[in-house]
């Protein structure tokens, strides 16, 4: 797995942001135990965006949806790692975000690849 240290965390999401908008998003939820519930299945991501701006709890929030209508908001609390998982062909899904609120899994179509990476200090 490859980790995303903290302090790259706003370039990264900016690079999803500028290569992977309108990607399809799956995303799956770990709580407590051994089951993953899915939130979304297959929705485009419009947009993700991580805010640091509350001292005690930093967020991340994925938008999803078609660009015209109002979109759907997962948000992440309190991350504490971001990691890919690597995949076929060098590339990478899914995400996956350990936070407070439980493990995401984030799966990409198409996968994220490795141009993701670019610029950021691993």
């Amino acid at each position: 797995m490859v980790e995303i240290p903290n302090q790259e965390w706003d370039t990264f999401c900016a690079r999803i942001n500028e290569l992977r908008q309108q990607a399809l998003l799956t995303i799956e939820v770990l709580r407590g135990g051994n089951q993953r519930e899915q939130i979304v299945r297959e929705l485009p991501l419009q947009k993700i965006e991580l805010d640091r701006s509350d001292a005690c709890n930093d967020r991340i929030a994925l938008h999803l949806g078609v660009p015209a209508q109002r979109p759907l908001t997962h948000l992440i609390v309190q991350p504490i790692h971001i990691m890919l998982r690597p995949a076929e062909n060098g590339s990478f899904n899914p995400l996956e975000i350990d936070a407070e609120s439980g493990i995401s899994f984030l799966t990409f179509h198409p996968a994220l690849r490795a141009d993701i990476l670019h610029g950021l200090k691993l």
